[in-house]
């Protein structure tokens, strides 16, 4: 849709919906794996799966209410929470696969390796498709990345790198096959595809973007994709295959055993314990490890003695892959403060600290829409000071924005700590509340009123001087679900009554 503009083509719509039967049908197969009566601990899956299958349901419903909308910034950014819904269901078929995944090792632990490999190449693929939705943005608009989508670029590449450092001990002890897919996944996309991302990384970051679309760049990346997927269902294969070769030794291992039951039984026992404690062991430790880590446990203690050769660089893999996860927390939170202290100047006035126009407008359509509270009565209540500029001309600019931070300190005094008070524009100042009696309103028009006709402001050139307001006052009945730009338009016309009629006072409507 984003690539495409309003609508969306055919083609497009049946490949998403052969897509979606394709999954539908990985799902039906899963569930109907998961029901056989001899498939041990399998039940207790059965509830995860189809809440999963519920949670993909509602996902997509929300990705097609994206597709009727036009195209703009506002309908990506529905597309990426839609897209954190879809990618948010992963980890529930993920803890399902790696609930199955030790009950298959408990019976064969000769498929460890093939199982840990499988695991990791799909992690791998799941963050390179991320990687390029990352960029889609910033191709679609035909402008530069912002900091936020080169932080995501940036951060998913690190986790790539990352899967990549725990892949290579791990291929070492896999068989020829395994190590040509990965071979082929190295060429092809740790060289050939990174090498495109990263070009049009770097492209990107120019003031007009990349001279590249979305579905060039999709065309272009997604086949170095491919080797991935090969080499986890040849892994996976592998594993199935070990496992019916050893169902196969089993059997005619126990047509022998009753001859050699108490011997075989010693000697097995020293086997088991000895793999276990060499093989199994530090496996189980590492994927222990890596699940606390993805879980945001970087509290886990990760083995640095009692191992050698290829297991112990795994543990060094995970030990740079905690601390380079603890380093993305870090910005993670920083990042956090800062856009929140982004927000925060973004609706406040520098000068007066008070809200500015665009917070004043968003927080009152809040309060008209507040049902709560049992007061009748909205009043709005604008003021701007008399003869503003020639406060300007006699004493100086600066003294005239030591005028308006007084003025806002008063209005921040004498307000209650519910009504909303803004700088609208200049030297003109609004109030919002909401009152029991018109009458409320009035008095507060008036209290202010006279306290700032008794402010006094220090000039820079240490003259002391005072300044008259103007105010205006509309109101409205609750029920009748008043406009905020009508509230504006009558406070308005107000004030310019006031100041028609000599200034220094106060102009207010009756309510009927």
């Amino acid at each position: 849709m984003l690539n495409n503009g309003v609508t969306v083509s055919s083609d497009q719509l049946a490949a998403l919906k052969k897509a979606r039967q394709a999954t539908d049908a990985h799902f039906a197969e899963l569930d109907a794996a998961l029901r056989q009566s001899e498939c041990k601990g399998c039940a207790a899956l059965i509830q995860p799966l189809s809440q999963a299958k519920s949670d993909l349901a509602l996902a997509r419903r929300e990705v097609d209410s994206i597709g009727q909308r036009l195209r703009d910034e506002n309908a990506y950014a529905s597309s990426l929470h839609a897209f954190d819904h879809l990618v948010s269901i992963v980890p529930q078929l993920s803890s399902i696969a790696d609930t199955t995944a030790m009950g298959v090792i408990r019976e064969n632990a000769d498929v460890q390796s093939y199982l840990l490999a499988a695991r990791l190449a799909a992690l791998l693929r799941e963050q390179a498709g991320l990687l390029s939705f990352h960029l889609v943005r910033a191709l679609e608009y035909q402008r530069a990345l912002t900091d936020d989508e080169s932080f995501d670029v940036g951060r998913t590449l690190g986790s790539i790198e990352q899967l990549r450092i725990l892949l290579g001990p791990s291929v070492h002890g896999l068989p020829p096959q395994l190590k040509n897919d990965f071979d082929e996944v190295d060429r092809r996309y740790f060289g050939d595809g990174i090498a495109y991302i990263e070009q049009v990384r770097e492209n990107a970051k120019r003031p007009g973007g990349a001279a590249t679309t979305a579905t060039q760049l999709l065309d272009h990346y997604n086949p170095s994709l491919a080797p991935i997927g090969r080499f986890r269902e040849d892994a996976l294969g592998l594993a199935e295959q070990v496992i019916v070769e050893s169902l196969r030794w089993h059997l005619m291992l126990l047509l022998g055993a009753g001859l050699f039951a108490a011997a075989l039984t010693a000697l097995l026992m020293l086997m088991i314990w000895r793999f276990r404690d060499k093989i199994i062991r530090p496996f189980v430790e590492a994927r222990k490890t890596i699940l606390a880590i993805a879980s945001g446990n970087l509290s886990v203690a990760i083995p640095q003695t009692g191992y050698i050769g290829e297991i112990k660089d795994l543990f060094g893999a995970l030990a740079v892959l905690k601390a380079n996860d603890a380093e993305r927390l870090k910005l993670e939170r920083e990042r956090k403060r800062l856009i929140g202290e982004l927000k925060v100047m973004a609706e406040t006035d520098p000068l007066t600290g008070l809200l500015n126009r665009r917070a004043f407008e968003s927080r009152s359509r809040v309060m008209l829409r507040d049902k709560r509270g049992g007061e009748p009565f909205l009043a709005l209540i604008m003021l701007d000071i008399d003869f503003f500029k020639r406060i300007n001309d006699t004493y100086g600019h600066d003294s005239g924005d030591r005028a308006l931070v007084g003025l806002a300190k008063v209005c921040r005094d004498t307000v209650r700590i519910d009504d909303i008070v803004a700088r609208f524009g200049g030297e003109e100042f609004v109030v919002l509340l909401r009152v029991t009696q018109p009458s409320q309103a009035i008095e507060l028009a008036e209290r202010l009123w006279q306290a700032l006709g008794q402010e006094k402001i220090t000039a820079t050139d240490g003259t002391v001087f005072g300044f008259t307001v103007s105010l205006g006052v509309a109101l409205a009945r609750r029920a009748d679900s008043p406009a905020i730009a009508d509230l504006l338009q009558r406070a308005d016309a107000l004030l310019y009554q006031a100041k028609s009629n000599g200034r220094d006072r106060i102009e207010a409507e009756t309510v009927a």
